[in-house]
């Protein structure tokens, strides 16, 4: 078995200074909480963590942009930078991971990596943001979590890269088949025959050579001695040759107009991205738009409809249509921004078209016709240098492009002038053409020579795109067989690893959900003829639902999610129990997030784990349901050092430390702030009925009289007396206790240490009666059958049982 005895990063990301979690505790293995406010650089550890189990990378990272040359904190300079793991294993010790400047992509491994990811196989880390995906993406963005942590990631990779190739080769094969289909047209309008081989091209051919007594040829590959035979006549004829060049530009012209006039257009989408990014408040507005609309549609998804999604507040009667008001107060703007949408794609086609045309003319040699036309070639050397510039500006989103000048360019103006030009060039070409072409022989020769040069270029373009159609064809037809074969793979792998961690998930998830008994035994169902898409049923009121999210609310689809992580980490990393949650209980209300804390104690007691979190009561609750665990802070973050962090204590620790020092004071409030927090877990665990007030402020006696009053109710049985009321009684028996209880707050008030020894102590005792060590829950109160129960959570904890009466 693999076991972590301390994980330090250094250099790395929003780590600076050295930062050692140690998962060793009295020397016994254990785990380890980290709390810290978001931007204390908790994260950087899970970042971490992951760049050494998969290769370098960090996909989350990767998919943003971030590149591998950014892990390094910005201070260091790439030295120093890694992640160190000391383990507990027969053969091996210790693994790290360093930053490699030389070659970034490749990381300096230290240590049998091969031995640890035999035994670390699949991905055990599992970040807030994963289950958000899980929650909120499409069912192609549910699949690739599914698959992540079935240990499928570098197959779906793969999958994705074939895909990809796919489209790329069949885009490519389109432009094949169109580009032959043209050489086809232009050879039938020449033989003025619709089918055609080399035999026909070579008859074509050696009709034209007879003309001018020179030898035929036998097989196509020696047309190239009819073309340079007709040329050295040509030459020979300094009239001819011109000609001929003029009748070729001819046919470049011909491909080259019309342009479209893209004035009214461009002036149009000039003014509109003006308007909308005029000002600073127009920007905010633009980018307003966009959340509003994004918040639209997430909201109908949510449990809580009242809590804005971004920001947490709540209160908010009808959020949704207050979003709809706001986006619906920016209706201008918006037809502004759907308007600017509409003209840039078009006028970026236009565009792209130019170019095409304007790379297919510039190619001219002809000395004569560049001359001759010299300031059309200006125009399109201007253009062909500005052009490229402007298209990868408008490729941007709105929100990147910092300004558009097109109305006023010289480019339109370039654009412009060769659309007002084209009626005086087709006529110069036309009539220098005519003119040339008054000697009938010389028209014939000029003809024939043109001929030659289309019909040997053209064929040569429908043998050589024939032969890459057949090539990509057989690509591509292999390759649409070896997808075929990773997706089922990929789904019968995805199917047949579910139905092994069912039984787990199944287990997971109604721990999770056990309040909600109408809801129950979650499946994942491939969706028939989609390659990488899933969807998620739940058995409803003995009802199989799909999709499940027609009755599960966004919490209950975080069980299911968290569900599948833990169960696929507990069934294939047998030999290295250990995993990371990163925030992940941000994703649970309230209620739910002590069932995590259940659903650990139940059923990965056998784990090593990092659980993160920035909510100082989970926190607590932690500390309290696992007091051997390793408790960590970060207190603060800055540039030069880093995350601060320290040791923390859980209340216990605290006061006894206190109480040890001869503290009182200090004892007094950690034990107050303990209280209140305690008693409101027990009243709301016992169901207690509490006096409403507007400040919502209690002092500890108003918790603790009803509380006490609801146990008496519910554990009384006649003239048995019970352990627990008994300990209540001799808790205020303690004289200082009421006192204590209403005024702990009072700092005019002073108690000994010996006082607030004796308050804790009897707590303590009462606490080893109403909170359950194995589910990690106090005892609180259910009906069933007619009867009330005061019990755990695991029913270990019974307190109607009759041993606690005497």
């Amino acid at each position: 078995m693999l076991k972590v005895n301390k994980i330090t990063v250094e250099n790395f990301r929003g780590i600076k200074l050295p930062v050692a979690l140690d998962f060793k505790k009295n020397g016994k293995h254990t785990s380890a909480i980290l709390y810290g406010r978001n931007g204390t650089g908790k994260s950087s550890l899970v970042d971490a963590w992951e760049w050494l189990n998969n290769n370098g990378v960090i996909e989350s990272l990767n998919r943003e942009g971030i590149s591998v040359s950014d892990y390094p904190h910005r201070s260091c300079g790439g030295t120093d930078c890694h992640i160190s793991v000391e383990l507990d294993h027969a053969t091996i010790s210790h693994i790290s991971s360093a930053f490699n400047s030389k070659k970034i992509s490749m990381p300096l491994i230290e240590g049998d990596f091969a031995a640890f990811k035999a035994l670390s196989t699949y991905p055990n880390y599992l970040r807030y943001v994963d289950l958000q995906d899980f929650v909120f993406k499409r069912k192609t963005e549910k699949y690739r979590y599914i698959a992540k942590f079935f240990g499928l990631e570098a197959f779906i990779k793969n999958q994705d890269d074939i895909s990809a190739t796919l489209n790329r080769l069949s885009a490519t094969l389109q432009g094949y088949n169109t580009n032959s289909q043209e050489a086809q047209n232009s050879v039938t309008a020449i033989i003025d025959q619709k089918h055609f081989d080399d035999n026909v091209i070579i008859i074509a051919l050696n009709n034209i050579a007879a003309r001018y007594s020179i030898a035929p040829i036998v097989n196509f590959k020696e047309a190239i001695l009819i073309k340079e035979s007709l040329d050295k006549i040509v030459q020979e004829d300094p009239v001819t040759k011109e000609l001929t060049e003029w009748k070729s530009f001819l046919d470049k012209i011909n491909a080259f107009y019309p342009i479209q006039d893209l004035e009214p257009s461009c002036k149009e989408l000039e003014e509109t991205f003006d308007i909308l990014k005029k000002d600073e408040e127009s920007i905010k507005n633009l980018i307003l738009t966009g959340l509003y609309e994004t918040a639209i549609n997430i909201i109908p998804q949510l449990e809580d409809q009242e809590k804005c999604p971004i920001c947490d507040a709540t209160g908010r009667a009808n959020l949704l249509s207050h979003v709809k008001e706001k986006h619906d107060a920016l209706d201008e703007l918006v037809k502004k921004k759907k308007n600017f949408e509409r003209l840039k794609p078009s006028i970026e086609s236009a565009l792209h078209s130019i170019l095409r045309k304007v790379q297919n003319i510039s190619g001219e040699k002809s000395t004569t016709v560049l001359t001759t036309l010299n300031l059309l070639f200006q125009d399109i050397e201007s253009i062909s240098s500005t052009l490229p510039d402007i298209l990868i500006e408008l490729k941007k989103p709105l929100n990147d492009i910092n300004e558009i000048n097109l109305y006023n360019s010289i480019l339109l103006e370039k654009i412009e002038s060769l659309i007002e030009k084209e009626h005086n060039i087709r006529e110069q070409v036309t009539d220098r053409v005519a003119l040339l072409e008054g000697n009938t022989q010389r028209k014939d020769l000029a003809d024939d020579f043109g001929t030659v040069i289309k019909l040997t270029d053209s064929y040569q373009k429908v043998l050589v795109c024939t032969a890459k159609i057949n090539y990509l064809e057989d690509i591509i037809s292999n390759l649409t067989v070896l997808l075929g074969q990773l997706t089922l793979f990929i789904q019968t792998t995805i199917q047949d690893t579910f139905t092994i961690i069912s039984t787990d998930v199944v287990e997971c998830f109604n721990i999770l959900e056990v309040a909600n008994r109408f809801i129950k035994n979650p499946e994942l169902k491939l969706i028939p003829g989609k390659d990488k898409a899933v969807e998620l049923e739940i058995e409803f009121a003995t009802e199989k639902t799909s999709p499940a999210f027609k009755f599960m609310s966004e919490s209950q689809v975080n069980s299911f999610g968290l569900a599948i992580f833990l169960s696929a980490v507990k069934h294939f990393n047998k030999d290295f129990k250990f995993f990371i949650l990163d925030d992940v209980v941000n994703s649970f209300d309230s209620f739910k997030r002590p069932k995590v804390i259940e659903l650990i104690a139940t059923k990965f007691s056998d784990f090593q784990v990092l659980m993160l979190t920035h909510d100082q009561i989970f926190f607590d609750t932690v500390q309290k349901a696992f007091p051997n665990w390793q408790r960590y802070k970060f207190t603060s973050w800055d540039f030069a050092t880093g995350p601060k962090f320290k040791l923390a204590k859980n209340y216990n620790e605290a006061i006894k430390n206190h109480l040890d020092e001869d503290e009182p004071k200090e004892a007094g409030n950690s034990l107050g702030v303990y209280f209140e927090w305690t008693f409101g877990l027990l009243s709301e665990r016992m169901k207690v009925a509490l006096p409403y007030k507007i400040e919502n402020v209690y002092t500890l006696i108003e918790f603790f009289e009803p509380l006490k009053k609801k146990f008496k109710d519910k554990l009384k049985d006649g003239s048995k007396e019970h352990k627990l009321l008994i300990a209540f009684d001799e808790l205020e028996k303690i004289v200082i206790f009421r006192n204590y209880c209403a005024h702990w707050k009072n700092e005019a008030n002073s108690y000994t240490s010996i006082e607030i020894e004796e308050i804790f102590n009897k707590w303590m005792e009462i606490e080893e009666m109403i909170y359950c060590q194995t589910c990690k829950s106090f005892t609180g109160l259910s009906s069933a059958n007619n009867s009330d129960y005061v019990k755990c959570g695991c029913n270990a904890i019974n307190l109607k049982d009759l041993s606690y009466y005497q």
